[in-house]
């Protein structure tokens, strides 16, 4: 013959202050991950303005030489700065 015995745990009230803590942190992570987000968009920003300041310093190089070369860079230096 076997038996099995099977145990019922008692019910555990949830702290006080638990859900307002969990609400007061998850609106802090969530404020946390827009500004680390809002930084990282501004750095990609400036890299992208500085990429593009470069390419039309090199495009004028060419500008006397080889003006459709040179409006091609400045055009493609002016769509990597949008995107």
């Amino acid at each position: 013959m076997t038996s099995i015995t099977v145990q019922s745990p008692a019910k555990v009230a949830a702290p006080r202050a638990a859900g307002v803590a969990a609400s007061i942190f998850t609106s802090l992570v969530a404020w946390s991950h827009g500004r680390s987000q809002a930084r990282a968009e501004r750095a990609a920003q400036a890299d992208r303005a500085q990429e593009a300041a470069a390419v039309r310093q090199y495009a004028q190089r060419f500008a006397s030489h080889d003006p459709r070369f040179a409006a091609d860079l400045l055009a493609a230096a002016d769509r990597h700065e949008r995107t």
